[in-house]
């Protein structure tokens, strides 16, 4: 059952109850109102009746009597008037055949105490008795031995009575029932519009966040207790939200301290292997020297074979230092054309040997910018390297420059794509980071693409791939443009990274 249907049901007992309660308490009330009334009424017949005996008796027309008595029984009301002895007996009544009868009820309060009128209420009926006093106009006939001669007894029926509470009964129930059910309609009403969408309301976002949405919130309605429970509840989203992200955070701190653990160990490998490859050729040229060269171009061709290791040495070295610190740029008006044209040359023979095509288109519009030639070179020939060795097989590499212009202002964008292997996408989140290579052990440092990174972004650009496996990959290089042929050369600048 639905909390909706419960709160209804509840209120709408306790109207019920209310209600039913005010009814019962309103009808008994009616009923002893409309029984006080009927005995009064018949005090009065009995007062007047009594009095009217009395002038009949005082005048000596004790005949009279049973005329009065029956004059007075027409009335449609009332249901019979008598005189009753001490003894109980009828002496007069308005319907002669009771004469005689000894009267049904219990025995009369004794008249010699001085009991006044006495009232005896029926289940249907009212009855009223009066004592018949004996006084000094009556001691003529009666003698003064007794304080009453008799008792007046009226008999005054209830069924108007029960006819008026009935009715009373019926006027109270009945606009009643229609009020509980136009309360229980306006209640659901009620509770549906203002309520029940709020509750609903919870309900939708406390199963969203249960869903592992921590974004959802309640609406913050009103100061009452749903909206001080709204609020709350919001806070402790944000806060589990919060918690949540900082688990994640650290997490993935762990799992990124991790993969540098590893990717330090393939560097370490492949530093060792790129080093120890050329020391082993320059300790056997070394040797070679010392047992003594047989002529000139021998020993020529081995020092050339030492100097050739050393540089490569020294490269190796280079990446390192050049990883470790971020050299700032030494700015200066760049063609940016010409530094891409001056890494396509050099490469050019490599291409050739490699079977890969190659295509260079640059927009006239391109600006001369003011940037560092030999780091941008350096960028340039760190993704034509990695796209060359991403097509083994041979391909093609499509080199283009143009201008963009975007909101934040003019950028000379770059970009470079192969025809290769592709990167996997669970990798294309990882190609910036040190140390981090999908080459063999020895073919390469993982350092090119992560020094190429800091170089761009210390110019204030932004480097990007886009990568599909089997169909090669593309890499992005965009720098801003500055008003009079430059940037400032700061990490910060629109669109770094």
């Amino acid at each position: 059952m639905s909390l909706r249907l419960k709160m209804i049901l509840g209120i709408g007992a306790i109207l019920l109850l209310v209600i039913a309660g005010y009814a019962i308490m309103t009808v008994r009330s009616q009923s002893s109102q409309v029984r006080a009334l009927t005995e009064r009424e018949a005090e009065l017949i009995a007062l007047l009746a009594e009095r009217a005996i009395a002038r009949a008796m005082t005048a000596g027309k004790s005949e009279e009597v049973q005329g009065i008595l029956e004059e007075i029984g027409e009335v449609p009301y009332l249901a019979g008037i008598r005189i009753v002895d001490p003894g109980g007996r009828i002496f007069r009544s308005s319907q002669p055949a009771e004469r005689g009868q000894l009267l049904g009820r219990q025995p009369h309060p004794p008249v010699d105490k001085g009991a006044g009128p006495g009232n005896e209420a029926q289940d249907r009926s009212v009855v009223i008795s009066r004592p018949i006093l004996n006084r000094q106009a009556c001691y003529t006939c009666h003698g003064q031995d007794r304080t009453a001669l008799g008792f007046l007894n009226v008999r005054l029926p209830l069924p108007s009575a029960g006819s008026q509470v009935a009715h009373q009964w019926t006027f109270i129930i009945l606009p009643a029932m229609v009020a509980l059910v136009a309360a229980g309609g306006l209640i659901a009403l009620y509770f549906t519009l203002v309520m029940g969408r709020r509750i609903e309301s919870f309900s939708r976002t406390m199963r969203r966040v249960e869903a592992g949405d921590l974004t959802a919130k309640v609406p913050e309605e009103g100061r009452d207790e749903l909206g001080r429970l709204g609020k709350s509840f919001n806070t402790m989203v944000v806060r589990l939200a919060d918690a949540q992200r900082r688990l994640e955070n650290r997490h993935a701190e762990e799992i990124r301290r991790a993969e540098h653990m590893a990717s330090l160990g393939k560097m370490a490998a492949g530093i060792a292997h790129e080093i120890n490859n050329p020391l082993a050729g320059m300790q056997n040229c070394v040797k070679t020297l010392f047992k003594g060269a047989r002529d000139d171009g021998q020993r020529l061709q081995y020092l050339s074979m030492l100097q050739e290791g050393l540089g490569r040495v020294g490269r190796i070295m280079g990446q390192l230092l050049d990883f470790a610190r971020e050299a700032k740029p030494q700015l200066a008006r760049t063609d940016l054309g010409a530094v891409i044209g001056r890494c396509l040359s050099l490469l050019e023979h490599e291409m050739a040997v490699r079977n890969i095509s190659c295509s260079l288109a640059v927009e006239s519009e391109l600006p001369i910018l003011l940037a560092d030639p030999h780091q941008l070179e350096q960028v340039f020939l760190n993704i034509l390297m990695n796209a060359m060795d991403a097509t083994p097989e041979g391909g093609r590499l499509d080199v283009s420059a143009r201008l963009r212009h975007d909101r934040e202002g003019p950028f000379a964008e770059v970009k470079v794509t192969d025809t290769g292997m592709g990167i996997p996408a669970e990798d294309l989140s990882r190609i910036f980071d040190p140390f981090f290579t999908t080459k063999e052990v020895g073919k390469g440092t993982g350092l090119g693409l992560s020094v190429s990174y800091g170089i761009v972004r210390a110019h204030g650009g932004l480097i990007d791939v886009q990568s599909e496996i089997g169909r090669g990959s593309s890499f992005t290089v965009t720098l801003p443009v500055r008003a009079g042929g430059g940037g400032d050369g700061s990490p910060d600048s629109p669109g770094g990274r």
